[in-house]
């Protein structure tokens, strides 16, 4: 099962010296968390009453809503959450759950306000969970409020373990989570309909503002930090369809164009021509289906660069187990979020370059790693398929180019920019770029 916590009061509720003790815990320094610690404490509070100011006083625990710096703090409390799981865990009480067989077992996922635990639905299982929180709330001040969490269960659970799960922590069931954080949990066919609400908040936004009094300038402003800003973190994980894209844009489109008092202007150019950058005489608005395509492209990029993330260990057990992400294929039946992870991989392949290390890895006429080169790779036509990696053109003991292999194996051009390009001192792996 997973459980989805509901906090009550999250904020309101954070003890002080639990944050203390989570920050000494995490390697703060004791001046720093004194700091820090100071910025929380030191505020006085007063109440109107009958709209008179009452006295000040102080409070003991809590955290302000809309200062910058609670949500960091929320997070150390978080972590103590965190912690609890991954003793359990390691004292082999909790088990997790799993994509396949040789993925990680996830436990929970946590957020700033959020959470989703993982357990058996059994009652030793549910009993370990709710001693956890029942831990968590004694030390950290935070309290769960059961009646508005809720419980998902796989296909396998029985209605008596169900029944089981609502006894003990009187929690809700759901059978059909829809969404969770904003995002659809489950994209069919019909991906169109299932990002629709971003139509929905794009015209709300509009019309909740008077068009009456704000200018050009200010319909600029707003397009680019709120209306664009909008669907970015949908985009960030799933591929939109282009249709849909097209209508967001249109949206945007009709709102640059307006006139005052709901009047459809004269569209004097396309959304197109409006994305171009100012000094080429545009806009310089977002063409949302490339920017859908480099927000997962980004996604991609952290694959590569944080193999032993949670994420990357999950996809790569699933979908690329004996290879990495630029030579995984799609596979059978994948997930709406890979389809999108994976689409976007051709735009890395087209940009990406090794910076040469020790050149064991990288492949002198496959791979790009020449730079000044368009595309990074080697242009010369007759192959030499006694070279084969970097490495070969490389004197080991020596740390530099050997440079007359190289001078006569490539063009004078290439044998230029190879030669000009920098080698450790020391040994080091290939790094990406």
């Amino acid at each position: 099962m997973a459980l989805k916590l509901d906090m009550s009061k999250a904020y309101d509720r954070v003890e002080w010296p639990f944050i203390r003790e989570m920050m000494a815990k995490m390697g703060f320094e004791d001046r720093f968390i004194s700091l820090i610690l100071h910025c929380v404490n030191s505020v006085q509070c007063s109440i109107l009453i009958n709209g008179e100011e009452g006295s000040n006083f102080r409070a003991s625990r809590g955290l302000r809503q809309g200062d910058p710096l609670s949500p960091y703090l929320f997070l150390f409390c978080g972590e103590g959450l965190s912690a609890l799981m991954r003793l359990t865990r390691q004292e082999g009480k909790i088990f997790g759950a799993k994509v396949c067989r040789s993925a990680p077992p996830i436990t929970h996922l946590m957020f700033p306000d959020d959470c989703i635990l993982f357990g058996e639905t059994s009652r030793r299982g549910i009993c370990v969970l709710k001693n956890i929180l029942e831990k968590y709330e004694d030390c950290s001040g935070q309290c769960v409020n059961f009646e508005k969490s809720t419980a998902f269960f796989s296909s396998n659970v029985n209605d008596q373990d169900k029944n089981l799960v609502f006894q003990i922590l009187n929690v809700r069931c759901s059978m059909n989570p829809k969404r969770y954080l904003g995002l659809p949990n489950m994209v069919g066919r019909k991906k169109k309909l299932a990002f629709q609400n971003l139509k929905d908040r794009l015209k709300q936004r509009i019309n909740s503002w008077s068009l009456r009094h704000i200018s050009q300038g200010g319909r600029e402003v707003f397009i680019k930090v709120v209306l664009q800003a909008i669907p970015t973190y949908t985009m960030a994980c799933f591929l939109l369809p282009k249709s849909l894209c097209m209508e967001l844009e249109n949206i945007m489109g009709a709102f640059w164009w307006r006139k005052n008092q709901g009047k459809q202007g004269m569209h004097w150019c396309d959304w197109k021509s409006l994305c171009a950058l100012k000094e080429d005489g545009g806009m310089g608005f977002h063409n949302l289906n490339h920017f859908n395509i480099t927000l997962l492209a980004k996604q991609g990029w952290r694959l590569l660069r944080n193999p032993n993330s949670l994420l990357a260990r999950t996809l790569k057990a699933k979908y690329f187990k004996e290879s990495d992400f630029l030579n995984s294929r799609l596979g059978k039946l994948p997930s709406f979020t890979w389809q999108s992870i994976w689409t976007a991989k051709g735009l890395l392949l087209k940009r990406l370059g090794w910076k040469i290390g020790n050149g064991k890895h990288v492949s002198i006429w496959e791979d790009a790693w020449i730079l000044g080169n368009e595309d990074f790779r080697i242009q010369h036509t007759s192959v030499n398929m006694s070279l084969l990696k970097v490495a070969n053109l490389i004197e080991a003991n020596d740390r530099k180019w050997k440079s007359e292999l190289i001078c006569n194996t490539f063009s004078e051009q290439e044998a230029e920019q190879i030669l000009c390009i920098p080698l450790s001192l020391y040994e080091n792996d290939d790094l990406i770029i």
